[in-house]
């Protein structure tokens, strides 16, 4: 990445109530919720996202981490999305 190009986040909902069948999700595991520092269960929500530029993203500075997520969770929520892109005819 080039310094003149600021890195880029995606942030999911992430919810404690059962989402409805038509939305995209995916449930989180006790392990993971519990690496996340998240109540157990929970869901994030795949179609609901901001993509935000972190040269932008002022109100992030001073946030303290709650925990994370595995990389193998990340992989996971990777993959319906790009299912989801290629359904939709986008090329990287």
């Amino acid at each position: 990445m080039s310094s003149s190009v600021p890195g880029v986040v995606v942030l999911f909902a992430i919810t404690s109530r059962t989402p409805q069948h038509e939305r995209l999700f995916l449930p989180i595991s006790q392990i993971e919720c519990r690496r996340a520092g998240l109540d157990f269960p929970c869901w994030i929500i795949l179609d609901e996202y901001n993509r935000v530029e972190l040269d932008k993203a002022f109100d992030f500075e001073c946030a303290v981490p709650l925990g994370s997520l595995s990389p193998a969770f990340l992989k996971k929520i990777a993959a319906p999305l790009r299912m989801q892109r290629r359904a939709a005819g986008w090329r990287p």
